[in-house]
């Protein structure tokens, strides 16, 4: 029978002055563990909890009758409820909400007062830190109220955004995570394909560096391009991907080139479109606006400005070498 290796004592010893060792080793392999294994993410909200107290009101759900999509199609719910014209619609397996929509028809004056006091009490049951997320529901949804196809109102609250909007005759109250909607507050959100989206034709050429608009700081570069019919000029600042602001300027020439003007118009309020995706009011509201500076035809003194969003919207009447319609967007808290 062959000796061991270590006597009874060095073994004991090793095992001692190891132990340590071990136990290091195995409180890293947990950390390991842990980082390699994310936690689950929070769960969404349920029907349950938006609809409680309000039960009788939405007495119904609809299984995969919502109007709401998601790109990993998820099922849709509709809640119509006891007033005409509202309705609650949810996205995600009702246990597990991942937004929701409850929007009403603001012409039923009878019903305003039950609708604001619904929408309040479900962002209250669907955020419940929010101490003023109910006060804050019945402001904002008063304030799209009086202006049908006005820029939303929004906050972000407990990781999620809410905006209210008034548009094509419905008020609605969206909630959805807020890291679906972010974008960077120094940015349009947008770049320079997806402004010229439907344009490309309008403005064929790029003229780099030749822009005006002011980069401060950081050295945003200005890019200019003439429309096809040469009484427009639009200026974009910022990279390729991501920029941080333009100015678009089109002349009024509807006596001597009435085809142009019309079209420079419609650019207008394409470019808009583009910036501002989720304004649903955007084209009224410029058409409105163009009309009321430019029958005002004072040099600068109809300076409308509306902001949507992180994103300001400046539109007047600019008369330079001629009458003209100038459109700034940047953020709001920049100059361009």
């Amino acid at each position: 029978m062959s000796e061991p290796l270590l006597s009874e004592n060095a073994m004991s010893d090793l095992i001692k002055n190891l132990s340590p060792i071990l136990v290091l080793l195995i409180a890293l392999l947990g950390s390991i563990q842990a980082v390699a294994e994310p936690a689950n993410p929070a769960p969404g909200f349920t029907i349950p909890q938006l609809i409680k107290t309000l039960e009788k009101h939405f007495p119904v759900i609809r299984s995969g009758e919502g109007s709401l999509q998601s790109s990993d199609n998820l099922q849709s719910d509709l809640l119509p409820s006891t007033n005409p014209n509202t309705a609650l619609e949810t996205l995600g397996p009702p246990e597990a909400l991942r937004s929701f929509v409850f929007s009403y028809d603001p012409s039923e004056e009878r019903k305003l007062r039950n609708n604001r006091h619904w929408a309040g009490k479900i962002i209250r049951n669907a955020l419940p830190e929010w101490r003023e997320g109910k006060r804050w529901t019945h402001r904002a949804t008063k304030q799209v109220e009086k202006t049908p196809d006005g820029p939303e109102v929004s906050e972000i609250a407990e990781g999620y955004r809410i905006a209210v909007n008034n548009a094509e005759g419905r008020v609605t109250i969206t909630v959805r995570p807020a890291a679906f909607t972010d974008t960077d507050p120094e940015s349009l959100g947008v770049s320079l394909s997806q402004l010229l989206t439907g344009l490309q034709d309008a403005f064929p050429q790029r003229d780099e560096g030749m822009g005006s608009l002011y980069g401060g700081d950081n050295g945003w570069i200005s890019d200019r391009f003439f429309s096809d019919n040469a009484h427009a000029e639009l200026e974009t600042l910022g990279p390729v991907d991501g920029l941080v602001g333009l100015r678009y300027l089109y002349a009024l020439r509807e006596d001597d080139h009435p085809e142009a003007t019309a079209d420079n118009r419609r650019y207008a309020l394409t470019l808009v479109r583009n910036v501002f995706p989720d304004w649903a009011g955007a084209d009224a509201w410029m058409n409105a606006t163009i009309d009321k500076v430019a029958m005002e035809a004072d040099d600068g003194a109809e300076h409308m400005t509306i902001d949507h969003g992180t994103l300001r919207l400046s539109l007047r009447y600019f008369v330079g070498a001629t009458a003209s319609i100038e459109i700034l967007i940047h953020p709001k808290d920049s100059y361009i």
